[in-house]
């Protein structure tokens, strides 16, 4: 039904109305004579529809009729643009605006990049661009294959790609390489030293023939379990040790805290810069400068998009906020409760596999800083595998 409306429309069409004599001998004759008529209203001056070129070829019935036919409405394309004769600008625009689409028809403005995780999207149009591949660039230019073959040999983490060309878009499916697993080499002979200094507390030996016992103390580097197993025939076989060995150990952590930070407040002036980026040119909608020292920045970047593509259209903000810059002075509490907290988090991460007895704090006042030092009593294990080099 829409395509016949469509049809009409574009071909114009007619409503007139039948006054005098009689409508039902009118209509017996335009269908006699094949005439297609539609919408045709019960009453006497309802009339009906036909095709504008059809119009002057019911004269003939209508005679016979006795009766008159008057146009009502004319509808349809031809009409408009026929009531466009008086103003030649709108052919010129129309031809202006057809020379426009068609030549930015002939570059790439859309750059749609899916399939990256790792990766991020600006490392990858960076390179795009660099192999040829822009928001501005010939369509004709561009080769899809070499361009992902330069990008591929720029970014090794990247495993396939592919770039398809559909009028003015530009789809990259990318693939990201699977990181290789660390595959421990279990045949190579190895040692296990100690990664500290300290004392045994117990020993777990998997394999491998143990140099120490629980109770010794030990240096950094010591031997503990050796790599060489004696038989009971006095033969000796290198095998790969594995052992669980916790010693209590002893570090130091120290930090530093100014008692006297400054921060920046912001004194509830600020600044809006836009630009208006239409197919890769920057056209500046506000004309202030930047602003000097004492001002900080936050930029956004607003793409449109239209059915989920990317168009070559966007908004560049730049919003200044002007900053104060105020002292806060810390009182002796607070900087020690800041202390022992950046010692706790420092501890937690040196001693993933272990964990701490003791803590003993030595702190240190100056002038306008806090050092504080922590001597930590652990528990950790401190089994270092070493391989056994052979020549």
């Amino acid at each position: 039904m829409i395509s016949l409306d469509l049809t009409r429309w574009l071909i114009g069409y007619v409503r007139f109305e039948i006054l005098g004599g009689s409508p039902e001998r009118f209509y017996t004759n335009c269908a006699r004579s094949g005439a297609y008529l539609w919408d045709i209203a019960p009453n006497r001056k309802g009339g009906a529809c036909v095709a504008a070129r059809r119009y002057h070829f019911l004269r003939r019935s209508a005679r016979r009729a006795g009766c008159r036919l008057r146009v009502r409405e004319r509808r349809g394309l031809p009409f408009a643009l026929r009531r466009t004769k008086a103003h030649p600008g709108l052919w010129a625009g129309c031809a202006v605006f057809l020379v426009i689409v068609f030549s930015l028809s002939l570059r790439v403005w859309c750059i749609g990049v899916t399939g990256n995780e790792k990766v991020p999207v600006s490392r990858i149009e960076n390179e795009l661009a660099l192999a040829g591949l822009a928001p501005g660039a010939r369509r004709s230019g561009v080769n899809p294959k070499a361009v992902a073959q330069q990008v591929l040999l720029k970014i090794p983490e990247l495993r396939w790609m592919s770039v398809n060309l559909r009028g003015s878009t530009a789809e990259v499916a990318v693939q990201e390489a699977a990181e290789k697993p660390v595959i421990p080499d279990q045949t190579a002979a190895s040692n296990i030293k100690a990664s500290a200094t300290g004392q045994i507390l117990s020993m777990r030996v998997f394999a491998g023939t143990p140099a120490v016992k629980q109770g010794d103390a030990v240096v950094q580097g010591q031997l503990l379990v050796s790599g060489v197993v004696v038989d009971q025939l006095g033969g000796s076989t290198l095998t790969r040790s594995s052992a669980e060995i916790i010693a209590e150990t002893r570090r130091s952590v120290s930090v530093a805290i100014p008692l006297v930070s400054r921060r920046e407040v912001p004194t509830g002036e600020t600044l809006l810069r836009r630009n208006l980026d239409v197919f890769g040119a920057s056209i500046p909608l506000t004309l202030r400068k930047k602003p000097g020292a004492g001002w900080r920045v936050r930029r956004t970047q607003t793409v449109v998009s239209l059915f989920g593509t990317p168009l070559p259209l966007g908004v560049y903000e730049e919003r200044w906020e002007k900053v104060r810059t105020e002292s806060d002075t810390l009182t002796r509490a607070q900087a020690q409760e800041l202390a022992k907290r950046k010692i706790g988090e420092q501890a937690s991460a040196l001693f993933k596999k272990g964990r701490v007895k003791n803590m003993e704090l030595t702190e240190k006042w100056e002038k306008n800083e806090l050092r504080c030092t922590a001597d930590l009593t652990c528990e950790e294990d401190i089994a270092q595998e070493s391989k056994i080099l052979l020549k």
